[in-house]
């Protein structure tokens, strides 16, 4: 495994001139930063989880100067770190192994609260990257994976941290982190952070902030726990640039960068999102555990969007708009019961659950009537001069009822050998209308879903897992009919993976290899094409190798590989046969961080290389693949830290996928940071 994951070193290495000076180092490995279970939620030991996992803490947040969700996942060679902060929802383009990725906290589905704020790190201990669909405890999510995140836990020894961030593009970041016991068994703590900074789009600020409490009372019996954030950005609505002029030529020079196509005069987007989370875990007799949990949250958001359409000329660019707003409210309560039971020599881990959702949500949108194009060689914004005028579009509600039951078994068959098998059912009705109108007939959809997985442990540092898991999805199909009038069914998805671990001293290393199917997907119904059907089909497959290694005390590696080969196997949208959109064939990513012995200073490289990828589905416009490098250094002086970053050190130019065929983000240029703190 050593010679291999050198070879992997190696081939980094050589897919780029300058990868010899800018290999990178975020992930360093600790003592537990594989150990404990995975998700605060399935009670799986992390190193026996029958699927793929990589971990980010919160220190390689710091020192790999990430300033967004899409930047951690940078290290994980099968996933797309998206588009750029500058976009409107970033979590729209994260991608693992080919799909979506779905964003969990503390083990609870959120509804958009991701999209407030792609930059909220303030409050993050870890994220868990679990790869492929995982809907069994968590219910309905995405395809791809689910980004899981732990938020920070109250300590009661006490501490604080406190500092500040300037850098390119006149960045101005603060940040703090305060924790203490406050009375016998009660932990609080605070974070935050507020930020106002230009970007390097034109007339694109970044005024944003954030907010966490958690506190935590540990009792006789039991432990009670309360988190409650906030977050809030305000920014423009960035439409992106024209795919010609771009990755498409125009006939003249590649559009700059920074340009801003939309109108920066009306151009607006403000989001905020409140969400509390409380959880109680209630010790019963013989070892087992009575958890309640609940969470409530919200999306607010209100807007003015200007988007590219298709060009009139190669330089002149259609566009439309629309203005409005959205807010989201979204509940779920849950019941746990978790124990171990033993039959024999066999070892049962048990986890019985229930679920309740419930989403209320209202969209109301106006149109843009006297949008004009605009060219791109000389921009004019139309709405300096003259106000938008604006016809109604609609305003309709967006609600939905679930429940569901689940059951998890881990099952010790030996001291090496244990197998996780897992069901869940779940009740979900939809229903959506026109605001204050009589409301249509819910419609109810159901979905079993289930997982089976064993590992073997072979020696004391190598071990094999494989397994199978299932998803669904309503987020595309609830309270929709077909031309027929049945409700559609829910999406879903399946995983085989296979693949092994390895560990001996400061060296682990993990290969694997996978297939995802995601079935039941919508697709345009022929003799009725104003509906949909559930024919569509999709699928990844590939390897994905990835590791660390501590060759000396003072030196850190890491590197990762990832081949995903996608293919439409079923649509009526004229793609069948053709490749997914946005999906690299090949990713690389490799990473290095040296101690200086002797001194308080910490060198760090990071390089990634990630491939070409259509535009979208069956789409004849490409992405060109690209390499990146980054260069860090950390300083640790007593109480003070500085830790600085160079991203993107060579500038290159390089695009991200807007999610339609007309636009493409652009990716962050060369940027710095510097961040010095001071803790206590």
């Amino acid at each position: 495994m050593k010679v291999l994951f050198a070879a992997l070193l190696a081939t980094t290495a050589a897919t780029s001139a300058f990868a010899e000076d800018a290999i990178d180092a975020e992930i360093v490995v600790t003592g537990t930063k594989f150990s404990g279970d995975f998700g605060e939620k399935s009670g799986i030991p992390i190193d026996r989880l029958p699927q793929s996992v990589q971990i980010v803490t919160a220190e390689d947040i710091v020192e790999s100067g990430a300033r967004s969700i899409g930047d951690l996942l940078r290290g994980v060679p099968s996933a797309n770190a998206g588009s750029s902060r500058v976009s409107a929802y970033q979590s729209f383009t994260l991608k693992v192994r080919g799909f979506l990725a779905d964003q969990m906290r503390n083990g609870m589905r959120q509804r958009y609260y991701e999209d407030v704020d792609a930059s909220a790190l303030s409050n993050i201990e870890r994220v868990e990257v679990l790869k492929g669909p995982s809907g069994v405890l968590y219910g309905q999510s995405a395809v791809g994976g689910i980004v899981s995140i732990v938020t920070k836990r109250p300590q009661a020894e006490p501490a604080a941290h406190f500092s500040a961030t300037f850098g390119s593009f006149d960045q101005k970041l603060v940040a703090f982190d305060m924790t203490g016991g406050v009375a016998p068994g009660l932990s609080i703590r605070a974070t935050g952070e507020v930020e106002r900074s230009n970007t390097f789009v034109d007339f694109q600020d970044m005024d944003r902030l954030n907010g966490g409490l958690s506190v935590h009372y540990a009792g006789e019996g039991f432990s009670a726990n309360l988190v409650a954030e906030y977050t809030e950005r305000k920014t423009g609505r960035y439409p992106g640039l024209p795919v010609v002029g771009t990755v498409a030529p125009n006939g003249g020079e590649r559009l700059r960068r920074g340009l801003n196509l939309g109108e920066p005069a009306v151009d607006r987007l403000t989001a905020d999102a409140p969400l509390v989370q409380a959880w109680v875990d209630v010790k019963l007799a013989d070892g087992w555990t009575l958890t309640p949990r609940i969470q409530y949250q919200e999306f607010n958001s209100a807007f003015l969007q200007i988007r590219l359409r298709a060009p009139v000329t190669s330089t002149l660019i259609g566009r439309n708009g629309r203005i409005g707003r959205e807010d989201d409210a979204y509940t779920i309560a849950q019941l746990d019961l978790a124990g171990t039971l033993k039959t024999g020599p066999v070892t049962h881990k048990l986890l019985f659950g229930y679920e309740y959702d419930r989403e209320r949500g209202r969209f109301t949108q106006y149109s843009l009537d006297n949008v004009t194009p605009i060219d791109v060689t000389a921009p004019v914004y139309h709405y300096d001069t003259i106000a938008p005028a604006t016809s109604f579009a609609f305003d309709s509600f967006y609600n939905i009822d679930g429940h569901a039951v689940y059951l998890q078994d881990q099952v010790s068959l030996t001291d090496r050998w244990d197998v996780v098998g897992a069901v869940r059912h779940s009740w979900v009705k939809a229903s959506s209308g026109d605001w204050g109108g009589v409301a249509a007939d819910r419609t109810p959809t159901e979905s079993t879903i289930w997982q089976i997985g064993s590992t073997y442990r072979v020696s004391e540092a190598l071990s094999v897992f494989a397994g199978y898991n299932t998803g669904f999805d309503v987020e595309s199909s609830a309270g929709a009919r077909a031309a027929d009038g049945k409700p559609l069914k829910p999406e879903e998805s399946n995983q085989l993976e296979a693949g092994l671990r390895f560990r001996h001293g400061d060296f682990r290393a993990s290969l694997a290899a996978f297939r995802i199917k995601r079935v039941n997907a919508l697709t345009v119904d022929l003799d009725n094409p104003d509906f949909s059907v559930n024919l569509g089909a999709q699928r990844v497959q590939g390897v994905e190798l990835e590791g660390e290694w501590q060759p000396a005390p003072w030196w850190t590696l890491s590197a990762g590989y990832a081949l995903l080969d996608s293919k439409i196997t079923r649509s009526n949208d004229g793609d069948e046969g053709l490749r997914l959109g946005d999906v690299p064939r090949h990713t690389i990513t490799a990473r290095t961080a040296v101690a200086v012995p002797g001194t308080p200073l910490t060198l760090r490289a990071a390089l990634s290389r990630v491939g070409s990828r259509l535009l979208v589905n069956g789409s004849s416009v490409s992405l060109p693949a690209y390499t990146i490098a980054d260069l860090g250094a950390g300083l640790r002086a007593g109480r003070f830290t500085i830790d600085a970053t160079l991203s993107n050190l060579f500038d290159k130019r390089y695009y991200t996928a807007s999610g339609n065929g007309f636009a493409v983000n652009p990716g962050d240029p060369r940027t710095f940071s510097i961040r010095v703190g001071v803790g206590f």
